[in-house]
This record gives structure tokens, sequence and C-alpha cells, in this order.
């Protein structure tokens, strides 16, 4: 698919497309009633669309980030994966399609070892996808996708999945498949609080999704962006700030963070990226309520 390029100031982000499945909202938002959605489906057609079986579904796009910022490349989020990087959450929820973050990049003039560092915004299996490469997905013979990258996460989530639990909460085991072997390889950088990546790069902690989510604040040339990862899952978020998404560990404190980032990036009109909402958007107002708004690419 054709990519999309926002430039913040003297910062450069290109969508870089890896997947795309349809889930359902009875997975996804199980509390949300079905006639909420309405509104949304009419106002964001592209948002949504059915599954296979007719359920009104959610359109997630698995989408990361290539950052260039003062001589830096950086990528956000690594993605779905393959079957080779990822097998057991790309049978489990792309129905073993493979991810094309790779292609993706080439095409958009990068090699995987272009990258000097991949910010990871949480460390759920669909975001951590292409870490690390293997020729087989029962191979040994593993490396860093990335070769001449550091890899950014938060100690919160290292410390959450580090255990059995992972298992536990999805269903299936990606823990020591994509991100147990980056310490092995020495490439893994634990952080705790606000971290300055370059001088117009910041990441920040947005915790709720998972106790150590966090977006990615751009602030070049007088303009700013704010790459979300999961605070956000879809448009409908930004207006329904409430609706708890089902894989949200702390759906409450999720809540405060979703209203605290639209607070700062209405303030600052601040363009907006939701990791599983294709392109880039921002937050405007209409008869008291917030919305998401598409920008042109």
């Amino acid at each position: 698919m054709p990519h999309s390029t926002l430039t913040v100031g003297n910062v450069e982000i290109t969508v870089l497309h890896d997947s795309e499945v349809a889930l359902p909202f009875i997975r996804t938002f199980p509390d949300v009633p079905r006639d909420a959605w309405t509104p949304y489906m009419e106002r964001y057609p592209d948002a949504y669309t059915k599954t296979a079986t007719g359920d009104d579904s959610l359109r997630v796009h698995f989408e990361c980030y290539l950052v260039r910022s003062q001589g830096r490349v950086l990528l956000v989020d690594s993605g779905l994966g393959n079957a080779n990087s990822n097998p057991n959450v790309v049978e489990m929820i792309g129905g073993g399609i493979d991810g094309v973050l790779l292609s993706e990049l080439e095409k958009a003039g990068f090699k995987a070892s272009d990258v000097d560092t991949v910010f990871l915004t949480h460390l759920h299996p669909d975001h951590v996808g292409w870490n690390v490469a293997r020729p087989a997905a029962d191979s040994a013979d593993e490396s860093p996708t990335f070769p001449n990258a550091r890899y950014v996460a938060h100690e919160a989530d290292w410390a959450a999945f580090d255990t059995p639990r992972d298992s536990e909460i999805f269903g299936y085991d990606w823990w020591a498949q994509t991100v147990a072997p980056l310490r092995r390889f020495g490439v893994l950088d634990l952080i705790t609080g606000e971290t300055e990546l370059t001088g117009e790069l910041t990441v920040t902690p947005t915790p709720g999704h998972t106790p150590g989510s966090m977006s990615l604040i751009v602030n070049s040339g007088g303009e700013k962006a704010f790459m979300m990862g999961d605070v956000f899952h879809g448009p409908a978020q930004v207006t329904e700030t409430d609706w708890v998404f089902h894989y949200d560990m702390d759906p409450e404190t999720a809540g405060v963070t979703r209203r605290g980032m639209l607070d700062h990036a209405e303030q600052d009109n601040a363009a907006i990226a939701i990791c599983h909402h294709s392109g880039f958007g921002r937050v405007v107002r209409e008869s008291g309520k917030r919305y998401w708004q598409a920008l042109k690419s």
C-alpha cells in the first residue's frame, strides 16, 4: 500500500503497514453494546469491516512507524511478524498471514541495518513480532532483525511479562520467541520514565493498556505529534474514552491516560498516530465532544 509520510518540523514519520485483520467487537470491546458503534461506523467507515462469518469488527492495522530525526533512524514498534519470527501469534491473531514490515521498509528506501533504535511502545505480542530473525520457527539460529539497533522498552512491561503470565493472558507464548532473546543479544535498554531519544523525540510513560506502555512525543520546529501505540484502539475511543478494550491490563488507568493525552494533543494542536488505525489525525471538537479527524496524506 502507498506510504503515508508526515513532516513535523524537521522530523519525518512514515507509516509502515505490517498486516491487517478483522477482530469482532465482541472480542475487542465486549462490554460495549452493538448499537453504540453505529455512529462511529458511519463516521469512520474505513475503520470497520466484517469477519468472514459476518460479524461487525474493527479493521485492525498492525502499523509501525519509521521516524527520521537529527540523523537518526528509529522504528516505532516491530509489528506482528511472520511465521518464523512470531509463529504462535501470527497463527492466532493473523490467521497465518505473514507481516510485510521488512519489504515495506525497503519500499521506503531503507534496510533493516539502517535502523539505529527500535522503540517498543509496549511488549504485547503484536508490537514485537519482528524483533528476532530466524530461518525457521523452531530454529536456534537467532539474531536481532535490526542488527545495528538498540531496542528500547519499559522496565515495568519486562517485569509484567517475563513470567508464566504471558501465556495465561493471551493463551499463547510469544515472550520466549520475540522479547527474551533481546537481553541475551545484549541489545535491550529498559527505561523507567521520560527519556529523550533525540533533541526532537521524547519517550513518555502512558500506562494503562500495559504497566509500561509509552508514547513518543515529537517536538520540532514549533510543531508536535504524539505516537501513542495502544493508548487508543481506533477512532471511536477518541470520543468514548471510557470504553474498555479487552486487553487493557488496568482499564481505569488506561481511561485516565487517554483523556490526558487528548488534553495535551488538543492544547498543542498535535498530530496523533494510533497503532491499529491507519494514517495520522488530529483532535477536533463538535457539539462539545472530541473526535478523531484524519489528516490528508
